[in-house]
């Protein structure tokens, strides 16, 4: 028999969890302008290639942000959910492909070459988001890595992405090139279940509670800055379209941007196994 006060605990866990929820839903970084807009203020095919050209080194990164935390997971327990999730990562139900590959395919539907995706200059906030996760998985106690690679984006990335997806409509792309978005809404409403149902046994102490938390906003905090990187983009690339011959103000910066490839070439990754949380 479950004792009361084992159900006390768990139900404090799931009250913290489902604050949080609503927390991460009303947070800018997820509610930003440029996705709440989509409707409103429709993107074009070229919005959405500069959109592309931006977010995939988010998303060809995550799955090292997750194998990296799993390195540093206390229990096989903690590793658990770390490891289902990654098994989808890596293609386990989108016929084989990973999801860098499916974005690839969104990528070249934009008007991205083939064998150019990584060869556009990054603004300065998607290279921060990047080095951020990093810094986050590697070096902060383990829940808040796991505050930041699970609510911080299994809970945030649906509402993000039924955004996305209405302004993909709107710019005229068939449902096959929104395989990527649309196999996202799928797969992490079944992540965040998977983990929530994680979480429950991480959260019985307010200092874990507050890492978790922790992790989510210093994620929402970079992706917020990183939408706000995405719509600089945009705009600077309007303002050449409609004034030709008028420089940007961010006229020239790109010039001093790095590429995806640039980036993979300097980026260096020192693991602190002697971060993990001993509150496990």
């Amino acid at each position: 028999m479950v004792s009361a006060v084992v159900c006390q605990e768990t139900q404090s866990a799931r009250d913290f969890l489902r604050s949080l929820r609503e927390e991460i839903q009303c947070h800018p970084g997820v509610g930003h302008s440029l996705l709440g807009r989509m409707l409103t203020d429709p993107r074009t095919r070229h919005d959405f290639k500069i959109l592309a050209s931006q977010h995939y080194p988010l998303v060809a990164n995550f799955t090292t942000y997750m194998e990296l935390l799993l390195l540093r997971a206390p229990s096989s327990e903690a590793k658990r959910w770390l490891a289902k999730v990654l098994v989808d990562e890596y293609g386990e139900r989108s016929h084989g492909d990973d999801h860098a590959a499916s974005y690839r395919a969104f990528m070249h539907a934009a008007g991205i070459a083939p064998g150019s995706e990584a060869s556009y200059p990054l603004h300065p906030e998607v290279v921060g988001f990047i080095r951020e996760h990093y810094r986050i998985c590697t070096q902060e106690p383990f829940l808040v890595g796991l505050g930041a690679v699970g609510p911080g984006h299994e809970w945030s990335i649906p509402t993000m992405f039924e955004h996305v997806m209405t302004g993909l409509r709107k710019a005229g792309f068939a449902a096959d090139d929104m395989t990527y978005w649309a196999m996202h809404l799928d797969q992490d409403a079944d992540h965040g279940a998977w983990l929530e149902e994680a979480l429950v046994a991480f959260c019985e102490t307010p200092e874990a509670r507050e890492q978790i938390r922790r992790g989510a906003l210093l994620s929402l905090k970079a992706r917020e800055q990183f939408w706000w990187g995405v719509l600089d983009k945009i705009s600077s690339e309007r303002t050449k379209a409609m004034l030709p011959g008028v420089a940007p103000a961010t006229a020239g910066a790109e010039d001093t941007q790095p590429t995806y490839a640039d980036l993979r070439q300097g980026l260096e990754i020192r693991v602190d196994l002697g971060a993990v949380s001993d509150i496990l």
